[in-house]
């Protein structure tokens, strides 16, 4: 292997390949929001959302602790990207309103289908082959000079109550097939999908 040089740059976003969700939080008027987000990660059952504070998602997570996090398939990018410059707060905070505008029906907007929920009020998007009901343990408040300057963010540490997935992605043994699903895919602010090219496997891997 050739050896490697480095330089020392300042990329405005450190997305280095992350999963695209779309969250269902609940609005004052009991009606179901819908955002799209590509900063999480899960340990077991628990998520962990990053959520910048001028969003609806971050209000409505404060005010009414449940969520739904769905994951699209790389199929769906186009929708995702509609609901990517919309925003729930009206009016439309000042550091968003140059590229945000305000939607009240944002499942209506990108095409997709709200879907009742089992044990949390916000519904969930039909259209995503993987949906998982939430109620949220703790908001952390989260620190960074530039952090601060896309106006401060969240940590929402949330306890997945409730799994969902479409039954073609469903291996023998409450499996989920490695090889049938693939995340929509945020790779420095493009979309992605997996080529499920598999290399190899963890030595714990049941399947």
């Amino acid at each position: 292997m050739a050896e490697m040089e480095f330089r020392t740059i300042e990329p405005k976003i450190l997305y280095f390949g992350t999963p695209v969700a779309l969250i269902s939080s609940l609005n004052e008027d009991g009606s179901t929001n819908l955002a799209p987000m590509s900063s999480f990660w899960a340990l077991g059952w628990t998520l962990v959302l990053g959520l910048l504070d001028e969003t609806k998602t971050a209000e409505n997570l404060e005010r009414h602790g449940e969520c739904v996090v769905n994951l699209p398939s790389p199929q769906m990018w186009r929708e995702v990207e509609k609901l990517a410059p919309l925003t729930g707060k009206n009016p439309v905070p000042e550091l968003k309103a140059k590229q945000f505008r305000f939607e009240g029906d944002k499942f209506g907007v990108a095409g997709l289908t709200q879907l009742v929920s089992e044990v949390v009020q916000p519904a969930r998007a039909k259209e995503c082959p993987v949906q998982m009901e939430a109620r949220v343990n703790k908001l952390h408040r989260m620190h960074g000079e530039k952090l601060e300057k896309l106006g401060g963010g969240w940590a929402a540490e949330v306890e997945i109550v409730r799994v969902h997935v479409a039954s073609e992605l469903i291996a023998e043994g409450n499996y989920i097939d490695p090889q049938k699903w693939s995340p929509l895919i945020y790779n420095f602010r493009h979309y992605f999908r997996l080529e499920h090219e598999e290399l190899g496997k963890t030595f714990r891997a049941e399947k």
